[in-house]
């Protein structure tokens, strides 16, 4: 029987990615806030289904020398890539498996940490049952998985541009349009859309497909099977086979960015069925995505937890930290906005966190430096419980990261700059690059000559001078500062 999901894997090597939605650093800290406290990721066991080429996993194996991995797919060329990867990195605590997950058995093996990013709505329904029946046997009394997928009703509006894409390239406009997505979106997006809500949101939904390369839309909006499903569908078909939903694997997906304030008061009649309380936002915000996390139905999950576990995290900035006249305020790179605060104690949390940027350090060592601040009027016998609200709110709104450990590095630029071998073999394929937090760093081919010249042994001034040859606009200390910031180089702790 044709399988058109292994003939474009067979057909086309997936786009080398990394996946920071499910890096267990923060999966454990949103299992942990639900009730269930899982193994430390240092020291787990950790597989990732639908692995492709190890970009992800290597990382995550480089990071926790202490763990073990396990990644499955079955493109037998995106395995054969994963361990030549692994033995020229020097990383001997993965195995790759090249295997269909319908055969997949490791026989009394658990994982605490189960990974399956871009599966669940791409794969025919058999594999999605294998799916969620392997987590449901193989997670440990304790694991967690993390499953992510398209939903409905918000893919609705995103498929009627995918189909009308793909009507397009049938047709005999094709010839001067394009016949592949990427070129078919290039050319609808220059088409002036009029002044209607339906068309700038279809405009938007445009621009964010043609904003991923080619490469991955075939995979991804374009894919053979793209099957979205309703939140209420995918909890109760983990739910029928022994699986528990615990909530999303980042903390501020569960009540996302785009509610305005006041709707959680609103929604408060929903408080006692939060599985309804999830699908309604998802209604109500046109979301098109989640990333969520299960355990076993027999998980030993304890509701009791309350704010105060907040204070138990490492904890690192995700936003600029600027004073105003009425106290303080967090911008982006770009400048805009995402919280103004008065109150003394915000500020000198905030202040005092923005001196570690860009570190993850223990929530301690934070408050530690806000007990020195005389105006945030802090008594560590007193103050705690109003820390520990302040911390969880400024968490589910995306103000700040809660990690399950530190991060330490030197953020300054070395003085010779050096990637390890890892990313010295992204560098020379021409993969992005894995950050300290497991985010992807894109980088243009024109600074990939730069980037090859950073092996430890050219000083910054040389390579500023190599850098202005293909780039001679280029401030290459800042760009070298940058990717100092995001723990890039080997000799940064």
């Amino acid at each position: 029987m044709p399988n058109p999901v292994q003939d474009l894997y067979q057909a086309n090597a997936y786009p080398a990615m990394s996946h920071p939605i499910c890096d267990p650093a923060i999966t454990a800290v949103a299992a942990k806030l639900a009730g269930l406290t899982v193994p430390p990721p240092s020291c787990a066991h950790i597989l990732d289904i639908g692995c492709s080429n190890g970009h992800h996993l290597l990382a995550l194996a480089k990071r926790w020398p202490d763990s073990r991995f396990t990644g499955i797919d079955f493109s037998g060329e995106a395995i054969r890539e994963a361990r030549q990867t692994a033995e020229l990195a020097g990383i001997a605590n993965v195995e790759f498996i090249e295997t269909d997950l319908r055969n997949f058995d490791p026989g009394d093996t658990a994982y605490d940490f189960i990974m399956a990013h871009g599966v669940y709505c791409w794969v025919p329904p058999d594999v999605r049952q294998a799916l969620v029946g392997f987590c449901a046997r193989h997670l440990s009394g304790s694991g967690i998985a993390t499953i992510s997928y398209n939903t409905q009703p918000g893919w609705l509006h995103r498929q009627a541009l995918v189909d009308l894409v793909n009507l397009l390239k049938t047709r005999p406009a094709a010839e001067k349009i394009g016949h592949d997505p990427a070129a078919i979106l290039a050319w609808l997006a220059t088409v002036p859309a009029p002044d209607t809500p339906q068309a700038a949101y279809l405009n938007s939904v445009l621009h964010d497909m043609f904003a991923k390369s080619a490469d991955i839309l075939s995979f991804d909006d374009f894919a053979p099977i793209n099957q979205p499903v309703t939140f209420l569908e995918f909890v109760g078909h983990t739910h029928a086979s022994g699986l528990r939903y615990l909530g999303e694997s980042q903390l501020h997906a569960n009540f996302p960015l785009s509610l305005p304030e006041g709707a959680a008061e609103s929604l408060a009649p929903l408080a006692g069925d939060p599985l309804m309380f999830q699908q309604t936002i998802d209604t109500l915000t046109n979301r098109t995505f989640r990333s969520s996390l299960l355990c076993r139905a027999d998980a030993p999950v304890d509701p009791r937890l309350t704010t105060a576990t907040a204070l138990h995290f490492a904890v690192r900035a995700l936003h600029t930290f600027e004073r105003i006249p009425e106290g303080a305020r967090l911008v982006d790179h770009t400048g805009k906005e995402h919280g103004r605060f008065e109150h003394p104690l915000a500020v000198a949390f905030f202040s005092a966190l923005a001196d570690t940027s860009p570190e993850t350090v223990p929530m301690q060592e934070v408050l530690e430096r806000v007990s020195s601040i005389p105006q945030a009027q802090f008594d560590p016998t007193l103050s705690l419980p109003a820390m520990a609200r302040l911390v969880m709110d400024a968490a589910r709104k995306g103000l700040i990261e809660l990690r399950i450990e530190p991060a330490r590095f030197d953020s300054a630029i070395p003085r010779l700059p050096k990637f390890d071998h890892l990313r010295q073999l992204s560098v020379r394929r021409k993969y992005p690059l894995v950050d300290i937090y497991q985010s992807p760093c894109m980088v243009p081919d024109s600074r990939r000559t730069l980037l090859n010249a950073m092996d430890g042994t050219r000083t910054v001034d040389e390579l500023v001078a190599l850098g202005h040859v293909d780039n001679p606009t280029l401030d290459v200390r800042a760009w070298l500062a940058h990717l100092a910031s995001r723990g890039l180089f080997v000799n940064q702790g």
